[in-house]
């Protein structure tokens, strides 16, 4: 049999990921053994394991969605072959299949629970903001500085420091420090920013990007130089200063209203569990047997 890595996966995969939508939920990915199939939505499904920040880069990838369906297709032949050879049927078996169905099943009604929480955008910020004021202490800072950077990333034809100095030169010469970014940084999080890292502190950045920072002084003011890391060449531009103070509110809203909805899902969440195991009526003597029969069973060997 083919491997699943071979080029004509590659290639309907490629292809899948081109399709509109509707056009991808019929023909599947993968055929084999037992007519078992793989198709788009069972490797969504798949990789809903990969945090959600980076999924999307990551199934960007063909490679990465060849190896998962390949990981679903034998996972599947396998247990095709364990379903005729009767393995389903052994007691343990037969409990670790019931119990893997009810923690899917019982993460699905979780999942719906958290869902099903319903805060207004005005409720929403009205809390995020009762947080803020009771603890102003969580967010005390100390001095920050705020900058933006280029990185031409270290390269095989070594050329890295003379594209960034030669990029530098465009910047002086009237180039938007911000488009410059957008189309040329290596770093993707902040270009899409154009090239702002945000807020930080003595001691976030590797030395010689700080120091460089350190030497500039007015809010705009380009590096003169382009300044080596282990990452490649930076190009730098200081945006502004701040000494030591309290976070303004719009700075930690976003974050304070996540951390509002999610505590309110998991109080919701938490509600059902304890009236669940209210209900409960356990064998306390029948476990306490069940302990010592294993207590022995340890001893003996």
């Amino acid at each position: 049999m083919a491997s699943l890595r071979s080029l004509s996966l590659a290639v309907a995969l490629a292809s899948a990921c081109l399709l509109p939508a509707h056009a991808q939920s019929t023909p599947p990915l993968v055929t084999g053994e037992h007519g078992v199939t793989v198709t788009r939505t069972d490797i969504e499904v798949a990789m809903e394991r990969v945090p959600e920040a980076s999924r999307a880069a990551v199934m960007a990838r063909v490679d990465n969605l060849s190896r998962q369906a390949e990981q679903i297709y034998i996972r599947r032949v396998l247990a095709l072959d364990a379903e005729q050879a009767g393995l389903d049927k052994t007691p343990e078996v037969a409990a670790a299949l019931a119990q893997a169905r009810q923690r899917i099943l019982s993460d699905a009604q979780l999942a719906a629970i958290s869902q099903g929480v319903k805060l207004s955008d005005e409720a929403l910020s009205a809390y995020a903001r009762d947080v803020y004021r009771s603890n102003p202490e969580r967010y005390k800072v100390p001095a920050q500085t705020r900058a933006r950077h280029i990185l031409i990333g270290n390269s095989p034809d070594g050329k890295a420091q003379e594209r960034a100095t030669e990029l530098l030169a465009r910047i002086k010469g009237g180039l938007s420090f911000e488009d410059a970014a957008r189309e040329f940084s290596g770093d993707y999080a902040s270009a899409a920013k154009g090239g702002d890292l945000g807020w930080f502190s003595a001691g976030a950045m590797v030395k010689p990007f700080e120091d460089a920072v350190a030497k500039l002084k007015a809010p705009g003011e380009l590096g003169a130089e382009v300044v080596q890391t282990q990452f490649g060449y930076h190009i730098i531009q200081l945006v502004n200063r701040r000494e030591a103070g309290i976070q303004p509110f719009d700075e930690v809203r976003e974050a304070l209203e996540r951390e509002v909805r999610a505590k309110a899902e998991e109080e919701a969440r938490q509600t059902r569990i304890q009236a669940i195991s209210r209900a409960a009526k356990v064998d306390v003597p029948g476990l306490e047997a069940m302990a010592r029969e294993y207590e022995q069973k340890s001893k003996s060997r």
